[in-house]
C-alpha cells in the first residue's frame, strides 16, 4: 500500500468549477499526452464512491503483453489520466491535495493479449497465436483476481483493465470486492460499447465510398463525430437500401 500524501501540502490547489461525473468522463477518454499512448475508457457506471473510498475502473487497448509497456499505460493513468479528476469526486481528505500529488492507493490491473506464439509468423493461422494474461494487487490483496474473472467472464481480450482506488483510512469491508467488480465491468462494457460504435462507422464510411463511386460523385470521408449506436443502424440499413438499389439492373 502506498502512502497517502500529507494533507498539509505547501502547494494549494487552485479552485475548480464543479464537475459532474459524466463531464469528466468525457474528456478523460479523449485526452491523450504528447507520448501519444491510447486514451483509456471510462464511464459514470465504473466509478464509486463508498464512505471514504474512491473506486474508478479504466479500460485500455492491449497490443502486446510487454511489462515495459504495461508500466507505462500505468504510468499514464497515474500522471496523465488521475492528476485531471475533478475534486467534487473524492471524500474531503483528498480535496485539498495537490492533483498531481494524490495518487491512487492502489492500481490493481489485470490483463489478456493475443500474441504470436515463439517461433511462429502468423502465416499458420489461429494456431500461430496464444493468450497471454496476467494480473496484479498492489497491494489490494485478491482485487486484481475479481478483475481476471470479468475479463474471462465476458470474453476479452487485447485489454488492460485496471482499479484504481483511492482509500481514505475506513475498512469497508468484503464490499470492496464487489466494487472492484462493479467498476471493472462497467469499463469494459463501454469499451466493447466503443469498439462496436468504431466498427459501425467504418462500415458507413465504407458503405459511403461505394455509393459514391457508383454515382460517380467526388469522394467525401465522414468522420461520424457524435454518432450512436441507433442512428448508426439507422444509417446502416438506409445505406444498404441505397447500395441495393443503386446496384440493381436496370431493366
Amino acid at each position: 500500500m502506498r502512502p497517502q500524501r500529507d494533507a498539509s501540502e505547501p502547494e494549494a490547489p487552485a479552485k475548480r468549477p464543479r464537475v459532474s461525473v459524466a463531464a469528466w468522463v468525457t474528456s478523460s477518454t479523449q485526452s491523450a499526452d504528447a507520448r501519444e499512448l491510447p486514451a483509456p475508457t471510462t464511464c459514470s457506471e465504473a466509478y464509486i464512491r463508498d464512505r471514504d473510498s474512491v473506486f474508478i475502473g479504466y479500460v485500455y487497448p492491449l497490443v502486446t503483453a510487454s511489462p515495459t509497456y504495461r508500466s507505462a499505460l500505468l504510468e499514464h493513468l497515474s500522471d496523465v489520466v488521475h492528476p485531471d479528476i475533478p475534486n467534487d469526486l473524492f471524500p474531503p481528505q483528498f480535496q485539498d491535495i495537490v492533483p498531481g500529488k494524490r495518487k491512487s492507493t492502489h492500481n490493481m490491473y489485470a490483463f489478456r493479449v493475443m500474441q504470436l506464439k515463439p517461433g511462429r509468423n502468423g502465416l499458420g493461422g489461429p494456431s500461430d497465436f496464444g493468450t497471454a494474461e496476467g494480473h496484479d494487487d498492489d497491494g489490494e490483496t485478491w482485487g486484481s483476481e475479481k478483475i481476471m474473472r470479468i475479463i474471462r467472464e465476458m470474453g476479452a481480450s487485447d485489454v488492460l483493465v485496471i482499479v484504481s482506488r483511492w482509500y481514505g483510512g475506513q475498512m469497508l469491508g468484503p464490499v470492496r470486492f464487489q466494487h472492484i467488480t462493479n467498476v471493472a465491468r462497467a469499463a469494459l462494457q463501454k469499451h466493447f460499447d466503443l469498439e462496436a460504435l468504431q466498427e459501425c462507422r467504418k462500415q458507413l464510411q465504407s458503405m459511403d465510398a461505394k455509393i459514391q463511386a457508383l454515382r460517380h460523385a467526388p469522394v467525401q470521408s465522414h468522420a461520424y463525430e457524435g454518432l450512436t449506436m441507433d442512428r448508426a443502424k439507422r444509417l446502416l440499413l438506409a445505406r444498404k437500401k441505397t447500395l441495393d438499389a443503386l446496384q440493381r439492373p436496370k431493366s
